[in-house]
């Protein structure tokens, strides 16, 4: 059903349609420009992101660094402890093997 226009929404259209038209035609260039911005953006976020990651690396090599030091510490701690004990308790019940055996006897005349 075709509705007949009145004049006076002929007028508005037609003075209108200028204004419309010229936005129509800045269009792109608005849209270029938001894309521009938005690219620029996610950049700045990837290399904020970047940035973030690569001090979590370096902190974590850190942490592992320290936590292996303090292990091989611990580890050299123990073992000096138990060879400190052990060479205590083989000197003072050491079994005598061949030679030494052999250092304590008097030589015999032939």
């Amino acid at each position: 059903m075709n509705t007949p226009t009145s004049s006076a929404e002929e007028n508005l259209l037609s003075v209108n349609a200028p204004s419309v038209k010229s936005a129509l035609a800045d269009l792109p260039a608005q849209i270029k420009g938001d894309t521009e911005k938005t690219a620029e953006k996610l950049e700045q976020l990837i290399s904020e992101l970047q940035e973030m990651i690569e001090c979590e690396i370096v902190n974590y090599a850190q942490l592992q660094q320290s936590v292996a030091s303090a292990a091989t510490k611990i580890k050299t701690e123990t073992v000096g402890a138990w060879k400190i004990t052990g060479d205590a308790q083989h000197s003072a019940a050491r079994p005598l093997n061949g030679r030494e055996k052999l250092k304590r006897w008097p030589a015999q005349p032939s």
